[in-house]
């Protein structure tokens, strides 16, 4: 059969039409970009049982191999293959994922709340006592007029708003009911999700890889699952160890406000140990409302704990942190802050928690494949190996003795 297109136009005409469907496909997405965003919308609301469930089983994974490794040691050294091992170790890494979540409700929850409504009583006890001083300062910056009263004005301002939207109330309970209901619902669909991806992960990765052969070449897919297996390993270190040394530091700090007789020790502690989570900005985020709290009921307390944070800080980044994280990141500071910032301001809280091992895999990846380079160029890897200023090039060099040896030969004839 005769081609349409002749062999040396056929390479342009694909190229070609790639571009057209491109641009066919980019306009069509502009078109009904609106409905696009609905249906993706509507799709991960959908699947976010889902997420939360394959996040949930990666937390579990590190205690899941744990277990079965201890499990395959002890009850069952005879049959370390048998289906026990996996029934055991699942059902208890959830277990205690689930124990440790009611626990932390049940002891500290109760203290927070007390905590938190009697700083709502002082911080109210507060602005009464000194509201001819909020007042008259106020004044003098000019942000008020002298005939108005700044804090009743705002106060009568609350009554009036309350009193306009407590036609609300039953729509306000119904969303809330809602959102209780989608709560409750998500976090159940998510433990049954998480059991299962944990109870066939090694089927499930067979699976992977067997599509991964089907759909790659082979040099490509064994590259492929490299780079998947050490991110996997970066990313359940992180996570795993952060969580460890955040719990560290939040006990830490409960101890110390316990010794010390400062206010509000269980709501602190437990601020200071869930921002400790993100990385870098954490111990500012949970210090500094810390100590504006504690600056409202005492201020030897805020100086106290302004000064016991600082220490706390300090240990936990060089002796803490490093013991438990290891070498999980590999990368600079700088290269930390900047991740956190750019992750934050593409996808929110959720890119500010995973912006540190996504941009440590992508150093690694980048890492690899200069290392590379350098080798098929006959240079050293160390970075140690570079401190010298390099050798002047050749062409510079022959212009710079091509230029010493006119002005010698200048010199000559005027000597002579």
């Amino acid at each position: 059969m005769k081609h349409l297109i002749p062999e040396e136009y056929r390479k342009v005409s694909r190229a070609a039409m790639a571009v057209i469907a491109f641009a066919a496909l980019l306009a069509a997405v502009l078109i009904y970009l609106d409905r696009i965003t609905a249906f993706l919308s509507s799709l991960m609301s959908t699947l976010t049982p889902f997420f939360f469930g394959g996040a949930l089983a990666f937390i579990q994974m590190p205690i899941d191999r744990r277990l079965s490794s201890l499990l395959r040691k002890t009850l069952f050294r005879k049959k370390p293959n048998s289906k026990g091992v996996r029934i055991i170790s699942t059902v208890a890494s959830l277990l205690l994922i689930i124990a440790f979540l009611v626990l932390f409700c049940y002891i500290l929850l109760p203290q927070v709340a007390d905590s938190g409504a009697t700083l709502v009583n002082q911080v109210t006890r507060f602005v009464d006592e000194n509201d001819d001083a909020i007042n008259q300062y106020l004044k003098r910056l000019g942000l008020v007029s002298e005939d108005v009263d700044p804090l009743n004005s705002t106060w009568q301002n609350l009554l009036s708003y309350a009193t306009n939207y407590a036609s609300l109330l039953p729509t306000v309970l119904r969303t809330s009911y809602n959102m209780v209901y989608t709560a409750i619902f998500t976090l159940f669909i998510g433990l049954i999700v998480s059991f299962y991806l944990l109870w066939d992960r090694e089927r499930l990765a067979r699976q992977g890889k067997k599509l991964c052969y089907a759909l790659m070449k082979k040099d490509t897919c064994e590259l492929f699952i490299y780079w998947v297996r050490r991110a996997s390993r970066t990313f359940a270190g992180f996570t795993t160890g952060k969580i460890i040394d955040s719990l560290i530091v939040g006990v830490l700090c409960y101890v110390f406000m316990l010794i010390a007789g400062l206010e509000y020790s269980a709501l602190i502690s437990v601020i200071i140990g869930v921002t400790n989570i993100l990385p870098f900005f954490g111990p500012f985020i949970g210090a500094v409302p810390s100590i504006l709290i504690l600056l409202i009921v005492n201020p030897s307390s805020a100086l106290k704990f302004a000064i016991f944070i600082l220490i706390l800080q300090q240990v936990d980044g060089n002796i803490i942190g490093p013991k438990i994280l290891g070498d999980y990141t590999g990368i600079s500071s700088l290269l930390t802050m900047v991740a956190i910032i750019v992750g934050s301001a593409l996808f929110g809280f959720v890119g500010m928690l995973l912006s540190v091992p996504v941009c440590a895999v992508l150093y690694a990846m980048f890492k690899t494949m200069m290392n590379r380079r350098l080798v098929e160029k006959g240079l050293p890897e160390s970075s140690d190996a570079y401190g010298e200023d390099p050798p002047v090039p050749m062409p510079l060099q022959a212009a710079a003795d091509e230029k010493q040896a006119q002005t010698a030969s200048r010199s000559r004839r005027t000597r002579s």
